[in-house]
């Protein structure tokens, strides 16, 4: 009872200790803007999360153009829009001409910093958050991410993450990002390969399974009656095929990585066109099996 007592008093008192430093670190991460940079190929683009209490007075149009204005002074925007959410405001620049060079797993990228976050006071707390494929390799001014301050937590999908915490300040004393970036080539052709493996795996799925329940009605033709329900049946191997093949897209990291080493519709076609045919794959091979169970029966 003694000890019951003991636990529950010092429960108490860390839930104490503990509620004031949440709150603290709440506040702050209130308090502090946040930078997100995309680059990943295709859609490449900044996005800035600014707490409703740091606007003021300032409109959410007026922040908008602001921002937009400063950007331009360097990148083409293609697009930009603003989201109010809970407790700040994300506003999402499109830049069209992010990348310098990206030919051939070679990758480089330029941000002035000045230009990137020199609308913000020089002594307010930011995070920038950069996202870049998974299997590509960056360096920031021929320095690795740690030695500047970067963190790298572990993701899962398709990106992988560098966050950057400090003051304004920090980001313009070192000026200008200078990002190199190399696609592993050799990952990349292994992983390739893989995905497009899919293709034959889902081929002879469906050739064997649609054999299999073509001979399963034809030797029993009172099966025809649950046909439906042996169709569905047999389509799960290859429906999990598929469903296997956009997972492995996505964790592998190929989904980013395709936008990066091809052309705008290259890409596209690369990464859509596996998965397409595979599910074309499927109802030719049993809805050709149905047709032949049919006639097959007739025949008899």
């Amino acid at each position: 009872m003694k000890n019951g007592s003991l636990t529950l008093i010092l429960l108490f008192l860390i839930a104490i200790i503990a509620n004031p430093l949440t709150a603290i670190a709440k506040t702050t991460d209130q308090e502090k803007v946040k930078v997100e940079i995309c680059m990943i190929g295709s859609d490449n683009y900044f996005v800035y999360k600014i707490p409703k209490h740091l606007h003021k007075d300032i409109p959410y149009t007026e922040m908008s153009n602001g921002i937009q204005s400063t950007l331009a002074s360097h990148w083409q925007i293609k697009e930009a829009y603003y989201q109010a959410e809970q407790s700040d405001v994300a506003y999402t620049f499109y830049i069209q001409d992010l990348f310098q060079k990206k030919q051939d797993g070679q990758l480089k990228v330029a941000i002035p910093y000045r230009i990137l976050v020199g609308m913000f006071g020089e002594q307010d707390p930011i995070q920038l958050r950069i996202l870049a494929s998974k299997l590509s390799e960056w360096t920031v001014n021929t320095k690795d991410w740690a030695a500047l301050g970067f963190m790298e937590p572990l993701t899962s999908f398709s990106e992988r993450e560098y966050i950057y915490e400090g003051a304004v300040h920090d980001l313009l004393s070192q000026r200008v990002g200078h990002f190199d970036g190399t696609i592993h080539k050799g990952q990349f052709f292994t992983y390739s390969l893989l995905y497009f493996g899919f293709i034959g795996i889902q081929l002879l799925a469906c050739f064997l399974l649609s054999r299999k329940l073509k001979r399963k009605v034809i030797n029993n033709p009172e099966n025809m009656h649950h046909f439906r329900k042996l169709n569905y049946m047999y389509q799960i191997v290859p429906i999990t095929i598929i469903i296997g093949q956009v997972i492995f897209l996505v964790l592998s990291g190929l989904m980013t990585a395709f936008s990066l080493y091809f052309s705008a519709g290259i890409d596209l076609l690369m990464i859509v066109g596996p998965i397409l045919l595979n599910i074309i794959l499927l109802p030719t091979f049993f809805v050709t099996a149905e047709s032949k169970i049919s006639r097959e029966l007739n025949n008899l």
